[in-house]
Formats: C-alpha cells, sequence, structure tokens
C-alpha cells in the first residue's frame, strides 16, 4: 500500500539489494508497497520473489528490491471543521504522544483545512518547530464549517508539485473525525496524488467512524481509526515509512498515459503468508 513513484533518471538497475548501480538507457518504475497481516501489523521478511508486480497486466521483471524505513516528506493535514472543536484535545494527544516517530531525516510541512485549505507551516526539517505550529497555530485556528478532505488533499498533492524532488518517500496524513467522502473529480484527485508520487493516509479520530476512501485505496494509503491517539499517530507514520521498493524497466508508453499497476503475493508466498494483504497504489503516469 504506498507510494509508487516513476522515477525519471533513464537508468535500468543492476540487481542488488541495496545501493543499486544505475545505467544509462532506460526509464524506471519505482514501487513502494506494504504487506499488512488482518490486525494491520507491517509484516517483514519478504524476499523479492514473492511478490509479482504487473503493469497493465503483464508481469514485470524487478531489477532492485529492498526493505527498509525510509525518510518522509510529511504534510500534516489537519481537520478544522465546526464537528472537530470538540476533539482539539485528541489532536493534541495524537501529536505530542506520537511525535518521536517523526525522525530527524523527515522533513513535515503542516497544513489545516476546511472549508478551504491553508499553510500553516512549509516543509522543514526543524521536528520542533514542527510540533510549535501545531499547538500555537493550528488549535488557535476557528474551528467551523463543513469538512472537505478530498479538495485538500488534492491542494496538498499540488503543493508537492513545487518542491524539488527527493529521496525522501512523499505522504500526505489527514487528521480527521470522519473517513472523506465521494467527490465528482475523484479520478483527478488521484491523478494528481499520482504525479506528485505522494500517499494519501487517514487518522480518524472517532471510533465509531467507519468505511474506505477510495483515494486513499488508490494512492496505497491506509485508514487508521484511532483507539488511542497517540499510538494511532505512531502506527499511521511507521505505517508510511516502512516499506518494500521495488524497481523495473517501464514498458514504453505515451507521456501522460495513464498506467494501472497491481502488486500481489505469488501464489507460493500467498500459501506461506496466509490473510496477508498488500498495499500499493494502483496505477501512476507515464512520464
Amino acid at each position: 500500500m504506498k507510494l509508487f513513484a516513476l522515477i525519471l533518471i533513464g537508468a535500468v538497475i543492476l540487481y542488488a539489494q541495496k545501493d543499486p548501480v544505475f545505467r544509462s538507457g532506460v526509464s524506471l518504475v519505482r514501487v513502494d508497497a506494504e504487506a499488512v497481516d488482518p490486525s494491520g501489523r507491517v509484516v517483514t521478511g519478504l524476499t523479492n520473489d514473492d511478490f509479482r508486480v504487473l503493469d497493465e497486466g503483464t508481469a514485470q521483471s524487478l531489477v532492485n528490491f529492498s526493505f527498509d524505513e525510509e525518510p518522509l516528506d510529511l504534510i500534516l493535514l489537519f481537520d478544522t471543521s465546526g464537528s472537530m472543536h470538540g476533539k482539539i484535545l485528541n489532536v493534541v494527544r495524537a501529536t505530542e504522544l506520537g511525535f518521536n516517530e517523526l525522525h530527524k531525516s523527515d522533513r513535515v510541512s503542516v497544513r489545516a483545512f476546511s472549508g478551504i485549505s491553508t499553510e500553516v507551516l512549509p516543509f522543514t526539517g526543524n521536528l520542533q518547530s514542527v510540533n510549535v505550529a501545531i499547538l500555537t497555530q493550528v488549535l488557535r485556528l476557528k474551528f467551523g464549517g463543513a469538512s472537505r478532505l478530498e479538495p485538500a488533499a488534492d491542494e496538498a498533492a499540488l503543493r508537492f508539485r513545487t518542491e524539488p524532488k527527493t529521496r525522501r518517500k512523499r505522504a500526505v496524513l489527514i487528521v480527521t473525525d470522519k473517513p472523506g467522502a465521494r467527490e465528482s473529480n475523484e479520478a483527478a484527485i488521484v491523478r494528481d496524488l499520482w504525479n506528485a508520487d505522494a500517499v494519501l493516509s487517514e487518522l480518524i479520530l472517532d471510533r465509531g467512524q467507519s468505511g474506505v476512501n477510495e483515494i486513499v485505496d488508490k494512492t496505497g494509503g491506509i485508514t487508521i481509526v484511532a483507539r488511542e491517539p497517540g499510538e494511532a499517530f505512531r502506527d499511521s507514520v511507521h505505517y508510511l515509512r516502512s516499506g518494500y521498493t521495488m524497481y523495473y524497466a517501464q514498458p514504453e508508453a505515451s507521456s501522460g498515459v495513464e498506467r494501472k499497476l497491481q502488486v500481489e503475493l505469488t501464489p507460493d508466498a500467498t500459501k506461506r503468508f496466509a490473510n496477508v494483504r498488500i498495499r500499493a497504489r494502483s496505477g501512476y503516469i507515464a512520464p
């Protein structure tokens, strides 16, 4: 379930578990995926032989495979709609108790939304500044109005488009009290997140809520409903940074064409890892 980033490097990777070597000539598709058990825990120990990656239904040969915890370019997107007014303390608890999951190598931007989305703090590697922005700026905003989650996620995707590409994984984590609603322009929002090489996940601070956000699912993200806010925040960030990374040579395709991706366990791995689900985004845009 995670970020699939199309790497525009005009290269082929020589097979290696770490520190791949690049050759010029072929563009590569980077595939980030998570394997999770029924409780939502990340499953480790899988190898490249346990995965199948399909591009437009055709199996691809992996030229590189690894499992690691990677640094993040993370947008924290806080819901400030009227229904969140009574849940402010939960927001404080979620961030303060789970903040140690963020690492010094991460960069974080803070945004808030209700009817419209605004940037509270631009990207920074100073995590203390991030904590201060949440506690002294986000929580002092006027909470009210309706929650328009999907347009806010789209603006976060477009915000990534203004940032230079790095080796960090790109992710948007929405902190809200309800799952997203279906939008008529859902396909366009998914496309913008694919173009931004970003995964969308939700942290829902209301145990009574349920449902599947199709945009989260199609970008390889996860929806976590909080039982304990701090633990849920830690789980959300840990999930975003942990996963399997694979590369394969991009098949020939016209620029701007949407291509379907599917990541799954092989039949043999499915027998050995029963009930394990693979999360990964379901497409990319050819460069």
